[in-house]
């Protein structure tokens, strides 16, 4: 059963990568979709240890972001690296603070161009 669930999740976060990326300020119209969005990022972390990666914007006024909890920050620690580089990140777009975001759990999420 729990190998049945881990080949679900692959297919699904690889699935959408076959299509082809959204740009940032497309992802709005994706929300509750598993889809890889596409842009530049501006990697930020907080004092509490949490990490946002805004997508085609600078900070909260990007239109998309990603965020990576301080739970799963260990996992992200070379994330830093991207800032200021083309991305595509994968995942189910939710919501948060009324703007698309993609919760990141894996970094198999963010693939450099």
């Amino acid at each position: 059963m729990a190998i049945a669930a881990t080949i679900f999740a692959f297919l699904a976060l690889t699935g959408s990568a076959c299509g082809a990326p959204l740009p940032a300020d497309q992802a709005q119209d994706h929300i509750g979709e598993i889809a890889t969005v596409q842009g530049r990022v501006n990697v930020r972390r907080t004092f509490d240890g949490e990490t946002y990666l805004y997508v085609g914007g600078t900070g909260p006024t990007a239109p998309f972001s990603a965020y990576v909890s301080r739970w799963n920050a260990v996992k992200f620690q070379d994330v830093d690296h991207l800032d200021g580089k083309e991305v595509q990140i994968t995942g189910r777009i939710s919501t948060f603070r009324d703007k698309p975001e993609i919760f990141l759990t894996d970094p198999s999420q963010i693939a450099a161009k």
